[in-house]
């Protein structure tokens, strides 16, 4: 598995795990939604499966690249940069989740979260984020960059 993909499934299964004591509180449950690391495959039949089920939404993590966090060092500071989309019915069910609140949840989840695995990885920085148009989905995203140099 590349680094990407096993940072990817870092970001999935914090965002699947309950807030511990002291932690920030989410607004929905979000271990019961499909969080899916996007591998290139037919992405969209994945979500249209997983938005189908109970929940009516999905989350879909997108490494979108590098960037530079500090174009002056005198070594490379970079950072993994990835784009998390929450997928949903536009008209949704009773007891499904709304997508502006799985994606505040999203936001608690990673806030000031520093990684743990094989890696040297720093703090996650949530960056910008707001409504994706979308013909058949509601979508919101938000980006996150987690530093892999220091």
């Amino acid at each position: 598995m590349s680094k990407q993909l096993a940072i990817a499934e870092l970001i999935r299964l914090r965002i699947l795990t309950t807030p511990g004591a002291g932690e920030i509180e989410t607004p929905c449950d979000l271990t019961k939604i499909d969080v899916i690391v996007d591998r290139q495959k037919n992405l969209v039949a994945k979500v249209g499966a997983a938005v189908s089920k109970g929940s009516g939404t999905a989350i879909d993590i997108f490494w979108g690249g590098f960037v530079t966090l500090e174009k002056n060092a005198t070594r490379p500071r970079l950072a993994h940069r990835f784009t998390l989309t929450v997928w949903s019915q536009p008209i949704l069910s009773a007891g499904q989740f709304p997508a502006d609140d799985v994606i505040e949840g999203i936001v608690n989840r990673l806030w000031h979260w520093i990684p743990e695995g094989g890696h040297c990885l720093g703090e996650a920085e949530v960056l910008n984020g707001g409504l994706v148009p979308d013909l058949k989905f509601l979508k919101y995203d938000c980006e996150i960059t987690i530093p892999i140099s220091h």
